[in-house]
């Protein structure tokens, strides 16, 4: 398995107040399509009302 960075658009909403951010972080994974799947999950599951745009993944 090699070891993928990320990063990626987050849009947070909580309360009724929306917040747009940034986020990065390393995956391991054996393809670039798992790493991309992972990654989402990773930020989707950090937080309710979290969901994941424009998720780029690279080599480290």
């Amino acid at each position: 398995m090699a070891k993928w960075k990320w990063n990626a658009t987050v849009v947070e909403t909580k309360l009724g107040e929306r917040r747009v951010g940034s986020g990065t972080g390393e995956v391991e994974a054996s393809t670039r399509e798992e790493a991309h799947a992972k990654a989402r999950r990773d930020i989707e599951r950090k937080g309710s009302g979290r969901t994941a745009f424009e998720v780029r993944v690279f080599e480290k």
